[in-house]
């Protein structure tokens, strides 16, 4: 069976552009990702930001990092690639993560337009076979990463890209599932949680084994939703 690693790698140059690449390949070592400062008014009352202590961190380091989706971004845009049934997994990852939220903060849509899209969302392998998804053991039988190029210290130069990969050997469920899962997992990583969980029952853990954000997922995203972003999302053309 392999295992799966996820390691973060930025490239540095003299100047930018920037590549920020987190890779969900297969072993045990899982990295962050980004997120922005969000203050909510709605219907005239201040929103509170939560008290939440059971949490991992979501700062990409050692810069130091916070990004999330700002209000006037939403609904933030997902293209996913037309194959298999990678759209539907997309939608529902999108479905799981807003409703991890207090206040509508993030929201996600699905955009058939990828020039015009946020984050694109690809699947590499080829076409995966078709099982209905089940509850099984994880099995590691797909990987994936999200990366980003930076513009300048403080702002992204175009669209993330998620791109999941599955590998042949592997039972159709046991492919099916491994997709669903990685594309919800690497969704938390495109919404600013740039950093993995220590934790196995978490979704954003290195490795995941599950399939639904933990305790510990929701109270980390709503605290990153309430956290002064010091990097912001690239222009939409």
């Amino acid at each position: 069976m392999r295992k799966r690693r996820e390691e973060l790698r930025v490239k540095r140059e003299e100047s930018f552009p920037t590549e920020v690449v987190l890779f969900p390949l297969y072993s045990t070592l899982c990295t962050p990702f980004l997120i922005v400062a969000l203050i909510l008014l709605a219907a005239g009352c201040d929103v509170t930001a939560p008290d939440r202590t059971d949490t991992y961190g979501f700062r990409l380091q050692p810069e130091n990092v916070v990004f999330n989706w700002p209000l006037e971004r939403r609904p933030v845009r997902y293209f996913a690639q037309a194959i298999g049934a990678l759209p539907e997994y997309v939608r529902d990852g999108l479905t799981i993560w807003e409703a991890q939220l207090l206040y509508g903060e993030f929201e996600g849509v699905l955009t058939t337009d990828s020039a015009g899209a946020d984050i694109r969302v690809v699947l590499e392998g080829g076409v995966p076979p078709v099982s209905p998804l089940i509850s099984a053991p994880a099995v590691q039988a797909c990987t994936g990463s999200t990366s980003a190029t930076l513009a300048s210290a403080t702002k992204l130069a175009g669209p993330m890209l998620i791109q999941v990969r599955w590998f042949p050997g592997f039972t159709p469920a046991d492919v099916v599932n491994c997709i669903s899962r990685v594309t919800r997992h690497e969704i938390g990583h495109s919404l600013g949680l740039f950093q993995h969980s220590s934790n196995p029952a978490d979704l954003m853990y290195g490795v995941p084994s599950v399939r639904e954000p933990s305790t510990r997922d929701r109270s980390t995203v709503q605290v990153l939703y309430h956290t002064a972003a010091n990097l912001t999302p690239a222009d939409r053309p």
